[in-house]
């Protein structure tokens, strides 16, 4: 028995292997029928070499080819001579212009000088030496019933004093001292501590004012009861006197100056 398993299987495997190749002859049996040989060969071209031309000639040829030029040769510059100088031209003095007199085409007789008397010619002399004597004088001084009440009470500070100094010191105060007290209160400024004291009062003040313009002998002749209005006033005369106006000669100046809260 188990030789005849042995002899089915051989068999088997005998009988698969024939059917696995009878396809692939089948197939080789047919194309050799038919005389189609399978393409097996490469099919190469051989070609021939030719020698290789000098590249020289091909230089040449190019060159033979080249268009020509059409760029013309551009002539030499020469150097020009040199050129001469032109003489400057003499400068020839103008001739001085001779003016010619206008006269008129009529003729009119001139007029005759009047003579003058010897009491004529005295009278207009002593008109001229009245005239330039005037001048020469210094302003006449102004009657004081004349003046405005302002400057009549700075001239009442100086009392009897005033009648001391000359005409251009006098004429010098009556024309300047309201100024010069307007100019003081322009530049015047309470004191912070007085107006919240609620301090007032008049200084007077006085100093000498030369025609430079300095001042000297700045102090109070009379106080205002506050230490902070005096020392206001004075520090306000310091800074003031240099827009007051400037007199011929030192005079002595007087003013007052007034605190007053509203």
């Amino acid at each position: 028995m188990k030789n005849l398993t042995v002899a089915l299987i051989l068999s088997i495997l005998i009988h698969i292997v024939l059917f696995t190749h009878y396809p692939i002859k089948k197939e080789e049996n047919s194309a050799q029928e038919k005389g189609k040989q399978p393409n097996t060969t490469s099919h190469i071209r051989y070609v021939k070499l030719q020698p290789a031309q000098p590249v020289v000639e091909e230089v040449k040829k190019a060159e033979d080819n080249k268009p020509e030029n059409t760029f013309k040769k551009v002539e030499e510059v020469k150097p020009q001579p040199k050129r001469e100088l032109v003489k400057e031209a003499k400068q020839t003095a103008t001739k001085p212009k001779t003016t010619q007199e206008a006269r008129p085409n009529f003729t009119k007789p001139l007029p005759q000088e009047i003579s003058k008397t010897a009491l004529e010619i005295e009278q207009e002399k002593q008109k001229k030496e009245s005239l330039s004597n005037f001048l020469a004088k210094p302003e006449m001084e102004l009657d004081r019933n004349m003046l405005d009440n302002i400057t009549k009470s700075y001239l009442e500070l100086y009392g009897e004093e005033y009648n001391t100094f000359n005409t251009v010191q006098k004429v010098f105060l009556q024309k300047n001292l309201k100024d010069i007290g307007r100019i003081t209160q322009r530049y015047l400024r309470y004191p912070s501590l007085a107006a919240r004291l609620r301090q007032s009062g008049t200084n007077i003040v006085e100093f000498m004012l030369y025609p430079n313009g300095d001042i000297t002998n700045l102090m109070l002749t009379n106080s205002s009861g506050s230490t902070s209005l005096d020392e206001n006033t004075v520090e306000t005369i310091r800074i003031a006197y240099k827009d007051y106006p400037r007199p011929q000669e030192p005079t002595k100046i007087k003013i007052y100056v007034n605190y007053s809260l509203y």
